[in-house]
């Protein structure tokens, strides 16, 4: 087998035999600083396209993401997809991750009786 072959195959077999997942943190720089998942790479969801693209060429890698509530990392991976990277999954907020997240609120149903007419 020749070296550029050789060379080709190690490129396309590697990430597939990636066991870890990279982290993705899509939250600004500061809320990073603040925080963050040890690990965890920090591309804000407004440049999530170029970074994962430079960092991450092939689009077999493993991502995960998340974000402060959901919002931006359910954005960053529609974007993602969207360039055809396959193995992308949302975990939502940081604090989800975690487990420190808050119980939802209860649903308020309105009274279901009427004051009498006069």
């Amino acid at each position: 087998m020749n070296i550029r072959l050789a060379t080709l195959l190690l490129t396309l077999v590697t990430p597939l035999m990636a066991a870890e997942p990279i982290w993705v943190d899509v939250r600004s720089v500061e809320e990073y600083q603040q925080d963050h998942l040890p690990g965890a790479v920090l591309i804000p969801h407004t440049h999530i396209a170029r970074g994962v693209s430079e960092q991450f060429p092939n689009r077999n890698t493993p991502i995960n993401l998340y974000g402060a509530d959901g919002r931006r990392s359910r954005m960053a991976m529609e974007a993602l997809q969207a360039l055809g990277y396959s193995r992308v999954e949302d975990f939502g907020s940081l604090s989800q991750l975690r487990g420190e997240a808050p119980a939802p609120m209860p649903t308020l149903q309105p009274a279901s009786h009427s004051l009498p007419l006069q």
